[in-house]
């Protein structure tokens, strides 16, 4: 990893690991492809499993043992490192055996002398027989045992993972949890380098042998020296982010708040424009706004929910506005949570490092000048400053009735909006640990948590994620250290910069792109893990949802039937001042975060050790059929393609998934190319370039209230605000080649299994 990676192996480390440690030298080198001699060496020892295995089950020769071979791997089974010097293909059972068959001068390699009488003869023939059934009856006798106590393992055994899952996940338990908590809690407020490093010591400490530091010199949105503020016109009162009015007292007791209520990216300056009530900022919201206004420069006053951010401030930007002020309803808040009189922080940033977009921010990369992300000035404000702004009593709750704030049908306000943040060029750190794997070192399941060192209000909320990726780290180790180790390498990754944007991840993704592209099998993220104590919400991939599903009985904490939700959804965009107790609060006892670490235990294990990839090709058929539900996809080449993509799924999950789950079936070359196929089957989903704030994978959905394609979504709104269907044909075409492609894609993989398995037969 470069000069961002710190991290020196021992040499017993380096000896064992040389193929691994060998291609992050190789990364070093600009322009060199990472870890293809890994990719090589991966390979070819499959196929020599292979052909060792098959010549082992040759008629004739299914007793035949190497007993060097044998105690060499019962001696190493817990060895990550296996030694196949007694394996080598010139030594191959079959090769030896068939080069003394096949030479017939073979007995005249050895001299006798004549024998010196008939009678010492009779007497040698007797002793030679007399011993040879000796060792015959011997050798009966330790067969018999050895077969009984060390017979050679079945095609149909298993190792028993259930059992090895149960030993690791119970010991995880909820005092350890919160007594990691409790220590990150008490790392002093450091810069992300320190806070990281801490974080790599812990984890080292838990018995993680691999962690290392990856560095990257990004470009932060910063609060100025200042709060923002909000002036109105024609009373010259001044207002903080909170609503609390602009004074030296109020300045002082709540510095931090008001100046981290801010919006990450925005464009700076001072703008005195009029203000407009835009609602949730929707298509039909504009639509009926510009029929009766010009909102050029203008500022509009809109509620953060039911569409992303990013998205909805485009269309802001597209229509001609000049600045912004966000809030959120507290009709869309639940009725527990009382943040009217909270401003909070948002971020601009799609992901990663604005002054290197699609690229990494290594040493000698070209940064561009991208201090601002947007033309729009954009603040948020409290709902408390909103009832101010449009002349609404602060209490809006009427008999139990929550009336969502409008602005009046009459009124007209001016307003100053003044917006001073600093951009500057900072260390982020990421803490990366690796459990190595045993059977396929170079596929990794990625585990992501997040940290924060930077004085964002008062808490320090991701201690949570961060505990219960320690503790899972901390069940492993104990577990590695009795012998044990995955099949497929387990990463752990802890993040920085994640409120700015995902900077850490983004980063070390676009650094490491080839890599992970070819190697990374899944994600499983723990951003805030814990943000209520009501119900057990898991959001998957369509391919991962079978498992997810399955690893764990989703029931409310209470035995009662888990009450519905109206909350408006995307309000976690919103960054709230949130107190240092707040999670212990939420969950005194930390069950909640001992079930959330199990859960994701379960489901790292199974996507780790099954020889199967626990993925489903056919759920993904199905999600597709329901992303083409509504007018707008009732389009017969659509919906073809993707009756033609069900059909070869369910062709590919009867004919290749269920035997290769059926160890009496198993091939070790069916399984490898199985594996490669699941692994990316999702890959064919991704469009090229999507909306500001979609997904570039198609499958994901913004939210369960929907299940047509959001980019299909988009597209028809952009077609009623622009009166152009363009949009939606290219977005038609995007959609109808991705499915294409997976259809395609499938059956590409039958088309290759059938050849492979013909050519072995």
């Amino acid at each position: 990893m470069g000069e961002n990676e710190s991290s020196v192996p021992s040499p017993s480390q380096q000896d064992k690991k040389m193929a691994y440690h060998k291609v992050n030298a190789d990364q070093r080198a600009q322009g060199h492809s990472p870890y293809l001699d890994n990719d090589e060496l991966q390979a070819t020892a499959l196929e020599l499993e292979w052909d060792m295995e098959k010549e082992l089950e040759e008629p004739g020769f299914d007793h035949f043992q190497l007993d060097g071979a044998v105690q060499h791997h019962l001696g190493n089974s817990q060895s990550p490192d296996l030694d196949l010097e007694p394996i080598q293909p010139s030594s191959s059972p079959k090769g030896r055996f068939q080069r003394l068959q096949e030479d017939p001068d073979y007995i005249s390699h050895y001299t006798r002398q004549a024998p010196k009488s008939n009678r010492c003869s009779f007497f040698q023939i007797l002793k030679v027989f007399c011993t040879a059934l000796i060792l015959f009856i011997f050798g009966i006798l330790i067969g018999y045992y050895a077969r009984k106590k060390c017979a050679s393992p079945s095609p149909s055994q298993e190792p028993n993972n259930a059992h090895t899952y149960h030993e690791i996940l119970k010991e995880i338990k909820a005092e350890h949890i919160q007594q990691i908590y409790r220590d990150l809690l008490q790392f002093p407020r450091e810069d992300d380098v320190d806070i990281a490093m801490k974080i790599l010591v812990q984890w080292r400490s838990q018995g993680l042998e691999d962690v290392r530091l990856v560095n990257y010199s990004v470009l932060l949105d910063l609060p100025g020296s200042s709060s923002n503020t909000v002036t109105l016109k024609n009373s010259g009162e001044c207002f903080y982010p909170s609503g609390q009015q602009c004074n030296r007292e109020t300045k002082t007791l709540h510095s931090q708040d008001l100046l981290y209520s801010y919006a990450a990216y925005s464009a700076k300056g001072t703008l005195e424009a009029e203000l407009v009530d835009v609602q949730y900022g929707t298509v039909a919201d504009l639509i009926r706004i510009q029929a009766i206004t010009n909102v050029t420069k203008k500022i509009a006053l809109l509620k953060l929910g039911q569409s992303p951010l990013l998205y909805k401030l485009s269309l802001l930007e597209d229509a001609g506005f000049g600045g912004v002020l966000l809030y959120v309803d507290p009709c869309d808040l639940p009725k527990t949570t009382d943040l009217t009189d909270k401003a909070f922080m948002v971020s601009l940033n799609g992901g990663g490092d604005p002054s290197t977009p699609g690229y990494a921010s290594i040493d000698g990369s070209y940064r561009q000048n991208r201090l601002n992300l947007t033309t729009l000035l954009v603040q948020p404000i409290s709902a408390v400053l909103a009832k101010k702004l449009i002349s609404l009593p602060e209490d809006t709750v009427q008999k139990d009735r929550c009336i969502p704030l409008q602005w009046p049908a009459a009124g007209k306000k001016i307003i100053s909006l003044n917006i001073q943040s600093v951009t500057t060029y900072k260390t982020i750190s990421n803490v990366i640990g690796y459990l190595k794997g045993t059977v396929f070192p170079d596929r990794y399941i990625i585990i992501g948590s997040h940290h924060n060192s930077l004085n964002i209000y008062s808490g320090q909320e991701w201690a949570s994620s961060t505990a219960i990726i320690t503790a899972f780290i901390q069940a492993l180790t104990l577990k590695v250290k009795k012998g044990w180790r995955p099949d497929r390498t387990i990463v752990f990754c802890s993040w920085g910069g994640t409120l700015f944007g995902n900077i850490g991840s983004y980063e070390w993704a676009e650094d490491f792109k080839r890599v992970l592209q070819r190697n990374v099998v899944a994600y499983l993220s723990l951003h805030n893990p814990v943000t209520g104590n009501s119900t057990l919400h898991p959001v998957a991939s369509p391919s991962l949802q079978q498992l997810a599903a399955e690893s764990q009985s989703f029931k409310c904490v209470e035995k009662t039937r888990c009450p519905g939700s109206n909350n408006s959804s995307f309000l976690s965009e919103a960054l709230f001042p949130v107190h240092a107790t707040k999670t212990e609060e939420l969950d005194p006892s930390f069950s909640l975060h001992e079930t959330i670490a199990k859960l994701t235990g379960q489901v790292t294990l199974q996507i780790a050790n099954e020889p199967v990839l626990p993925f489903n090709a056919l759920d993904i058929a199905l999600e597709v059929q329901n992303g083409l539900k509504g007018d707008e996809a009732d389009i017969p080449q659509l919906l073809a393609v993707a009756s033609r993509l069900r059909d070869t799924a369910e062709l590919f999950q009867s004919d290749e998934m269920r035997p290769a789950n059926d160890p009496k079936e198993r091939a070790p070359i069916r399984v490898r190319m199985l594996n490669d196929v699941l692994q990316s089957l999702e890959k064919s989903f991704l469009i090229h370039r999507a909306p500001p704030g979609l997904y570039r994978n198609i499958l994901y959905r913004l939210d369960e209230r929907t299940s047509q394609f959001s980019v299909l979504l988009e597209a028809l709104e952009h077609c009623k605000l622009h009166q152009s269907n363009e949009t939606i044909q290219a977005a038609l075409s995007e959609v109808l080649n991705s499915i294409n492609s997976a259809q395609v894609y499938f059956k590409a993989g039958l088309d290759v299994f059938e050849t492979t398995l013909a050519g072995k037969k």
